[in-house]
C-alpha cells in the first residue's frame, strides 16, 4: 500500500469499492496495532476482521439518522437491524481479545 494514503474518502452507496478501501485500510491498521501489542497474527487478523465487520452497517445507519429529512420509519428498523446483526462479530473480537489479556495475566 505504498504511496500517498488520501486526505479525504467519500463513500457512497454508489462506489462500493471506496467503502471496501476504507474498511480495508481499518482493517490492516488494526491488525498493525494488535501485532504491535503483542498479539498472535492470526488473533490480531481475526479480532480486526470481526470488528470491521460489526462496524460496516453503522455509516449507512448514521447518514439514515442525520440526513435533513427524517427518513421513514421501515428504513430506520432495517438499519438497526443490520447494526444488531454484527452483534455477534462484535462479541467473538471481545472474546478473543479478553481471552488474550487473561491468558497473559495469568
Amino acid at each position: 500500500m505504498g504511496g500517498k494514503q488520501p486526505t479525504q474518502i467519500r463513500c457512497t452507496e454508489t462506489d462500493p469499492s471506496l467503502e471496501f478501501d476504507l474498511f480495508e485500510s481499518v482493517r490492516i491498521r488494526l491488525v498493525e496495532v494488535l501485532s504491535r501489542r503483542g498479539y498472535e497474527p492470526l488473533e490480531a487478523e481475526r479480532v480486526a476482521l470481526y470488528l470491521v465487520e460489526s462496524a460496516r452497517p453503522y455509516p449507512r445507519f448514521l447518514r439514515l439518522l442525520t440526513a435533513p429529512a427524517p427518513p421513514a420509519d421501515d428504513e430506520v428498523i432495517d438499519a438497526l437491524g443490520k447494526v444488531i446483526d454484527g452483534l455477534p462479530a462484535l462479541e467473538k473480537a471481545q472474546s478473543i481479545l479478553l481471552r488474550v489479556e487473561t491468558d497473559e495475566t495469568d
